[in-house]
């Protein structure tokens, strides 16, 4: 009886008959080949390598990708850069308005997706601002991110994605979609650190210079200057403001930070 190609190799696995058992080590004495390593040699190959496709990469993101992603924004500021790390180009998803500073790190496995309830919903993000590696932004109105932000959250969200109230919906339409009241515009200041995991949830305001702990939930506003953690996001403690902000905020913001920092000390 004539076997399959995949009954063959079950057969061969499982060492059925003394020829399928011989066919079987050879092919792991096959799999298990090593080349003995040249540390002169293989070392010289792997500078070549990395070198070779960091050009190769580089190229690309010039010439083919930047230029592809930029098509699709409205604004993009000066010295912008979307780092490699396979993609090759982030995605955008539906009819999104994408503003974008000067001088903004992008990687190009980032999410960019806008949804369709409310017609243009809009993405800012400021000048100095690197966006991690797997960031996902879902924006159903508008999101705005500040300057000088160092952002690693796994998701944005100025929506809950699927209707929270409307029962009909989510069965009509697999899931549904959240209803206009739903969405509520999401800020995030200058100068904060967003750790790798955060999540950013809808009609929340964080605070200029704040700081999530890796994996932080942050469902409510935040004072500015704070480290908040967990889930919840807390505030775990206040950050010192220096006062060389004056020159860089000027005295009226500088002045609502430390008005904020009373007013934690007043709640707690």
């Amino acid at each position: 009886m004539k076997r399959s190609f995949r009954e063959l190799s079950v057969a061969i696995r499982r060492q059925e008959t003394p020829t399928y058992s011989f066919l079987y080590k050879i092919a792991k004495a096959l799999r298990d080949i090593s080349m003995p390593t040249i540390k002169p040699v293989h070392n010289i190959l792997y500078h070549e390598w990395s070198i070779r496709t960091s050009i190769w990469h580089s190229i690309w993101r010039v010439v083919y990708y930047e230029p592809l992603f930029k098509s699709q924004c409205i604004q993009v500021g000066s010295k912008f850069r979307m780092e490699y790390a396979g993609n090759g180009i982030a995605r955008i998803f539906g009819d999104l308005q994408i503003y974008i500073g000067s001088n903004v790190i992008f990687f190009d496995n980032i999410g960019l997706a806008g949804l369709k309830v409310i017609d243009k919903p809009e993405l800012h993000i400021g000048d100095n601002t690197y966006i991690g590696p797997f960031v996902r932004f879902q924006i159903g109105k508008e999101i705005r991110v500040g300057n000088n932000c160092l952002i690693g959250s796994r998701l944005i969200t100025d929506n809950p994605g699927h209707s929270l109230n409307d029962v009909i919906n989510r069965l009509k339409s697999s899931g549904g979609t959240p209803i206009p009241e739903e969405i509520r515009p999401v800020r995030i200041g200058d100068f904060c650190m967003l750790g790798l995991d955060t999540y950013v949830t809808s009609g929340v305001t964080v605070g200029d210079g704040v700081v999530a702990i890796v994996g932080a939930n942050i469902n409510k506003d935040v004072p500015p200057f704070c480290i908040v953690a967990g889930n919840p996001a807390r505030i775990v403690r206040k950050l010192d403001i220096p006062e060389e902000l004056i020159d860089i905020v000027g005295k009226e913001r500088y002045e609502s930070y430390i008005e904020a920092h009373k007013a934690i000390d007043m709640n707690q």
